[in-house]
């Protein structure tokens, strides 16, 4: 049976007539079985770019004569893109320091004597994998990196019929970033990576693999018998976290608020967990590249599919304008006939968005229809933008808006908080 986690090859290339090789040494061989890496030789130095794309070695082991006959052969210098690229290794007769020197030059990362007994000749070659191994870790969180995440992809892509792609990213990230700075956002993320590796724990590690895409960009890889697990796992653990991550009042609130330009103020949820899945079953994928871009692509899943807009404006030129640029954009929109019919409006066109001029109402009596509006963000998902000559942004984001614009503000300010509420999953 084929894992989840493909085999370390080291591929060795040598020619005709070739003797004392490593890979036909036995007890070489028997080392190299022991700690699950498999031994595959070619003597096709001609099509080194196809023989390393199907194994996708870790070593690539070249005799010293193979070498020096192809050094302005691309093929003997090809380093694949799409994954970690391998340590290049010659094996050598003699212990010329000189001769030694010169494959460093010309592109070598080890050079092993032959003459050397086969457990020297193994410890060095585990020596180099270990090396490898570390270079292939997120230095932040000392998972496996990008690079062989990628590599595992394309094994899942290639030899694997049952396997799913879950990628994980963490909502309103940016935000606690600007608000907590970079100190605590490596914390988040660390935190983040724990969490994800204790939902794996209990899964053998043949059949699960976690990998750190870059920043705040995990991707997990497992079959379909824990899949839901993982999901759940990792749901419910990511949760214990927040009030560890987060200043007493912002975990108490539940939520932060923000600057952006303009002076626009957004009331920001706390961290959580936006994941998105892709498997074997969907289609067939063309590359690592395709499997994530499509497994993110999912995520628009859980966004919502609602495009309305009830404007609320003293302004009914500026409110007429607005409903035709939203309109414009490819949301529907619709002018509210005024604060006394707002709720019933709301109830009965059931927007994504509600904008609100509430000068004219008034800051108290404004409070007083929040609390209606609260009920009817909850059973709605309504989003609030409150645009107002009034100070105290504060007191708004507190009462029941998740968004504060101050005026004078221009249309473009204003279409791109509604553009950001329409496509948020939160």
């Amino acid at each position: 049976m084929v894992g989840l986690i493909p085999k370390t090859y080291i591929l060795h290339v040598l020619k005709n007539g070739c003797e004392n090789l490593l890979s036909d040494n036995p007890d070489f061989r028997e080392l190299c079985s022991k700690e699950g890496i498999e031994l595959v030789q070619t003597k096709d130095s001609n099509n080194l770019k196809s023989i390393i794309r199907q194994y996708r070695p870790d070593i690539l082991l070249i005799e010293d004569t193979v070498f020096e006959e192809n050094l302005s052969n691309p093929e003997i210098s090809y380093r694949s893109k799409s994954c970690q690229p391998f340590k290049l290794v010659i094996a050598r007769e003699g212990t010329s320091k000189e001769k030694v020197f010169e494959y460093f030059k010309q592109g070598a990362d080890e050079v092993v004597i032959k003459d050397i007994s086969s457990q020297e000749a193994f410890l060095k070659i585990f020596s180099i994998l270990r090396r490898k191994s570390v270079l292939e870790q997120n230095q932040l969180t000392g998972l496996p990196s990008i690079n062989r995440t990628y590599t595992i992809l394309e094994h899942c892509r290639k030899n694997l019929s049952d396997w799913h792609a879950i990628h994980v990213d963490i909502l309103h990230f940016q935000s606690y970033s600007h608000m907590y700075g970079v100190s605590s956002a490596d914390s988040a993320i660390r935190e983040t990576a724990r969490i994800l590796t204790e939902s794996l724990k209990d899964i053998n590690n043949q059949n699960a693999f976690l990998g750190h895409l870059g920043r705040d960009n995990f991707l997990v890889l497992c079959d379909s018998g824990n899949l839901e697990n993982i999901l759940n796992l990792a749901k419910q653990n990511f949760k214990t976290i927040l009030n560890n991550i987060y200043k007493q009042e912002d975990f108490d609130y539940g939520y932060i608020i923000c600057s952006a330009p303009k002076k626009v103020r957004r009331k920001e949820g706390l961290l959580d967990l936006n994941i998105g899945v892709c498997s074997s079953i969907d289609r067939n994928f063309l590359s690592g590249t395709d499997i994530i871009e499509q497994a993110v692509k999912n995520k628009n899943k859980n966004e919502s599919k609602n495009k309305k807009v009830l404007i609320l404006e003293d302004d009914f030129d500026f409110a007429s304008l607005l409903e035709e640029t939203l309109v414009r954009e490819g949301s529907e929109a619709k002018i509210s006939q005024g604060f006394n019919s707002l709720l019933s409006e709301i109830e009965e066109y059931q927007p994504r968005t509600v904008i609100i001029e509430v000068a004219r109402l008034g800051h108290q009596n404004f409070l007083e229809l929040s609390h209606s509006l609260k009920t009817l963000k909850d059973k709605l998902s309504l989003k609030i933008v409150i645009a107002t000559n009034i100070p105290g942004y504060k007191n708004f984001l507190d009462a029941v808006a998740d968004v504060y614009i101050p005026k004078p503000y221009d249309l473009e300010t204003l279409l791109k908080e509604v553009r950001r509420l329409r496509f948020s999953n939160a």
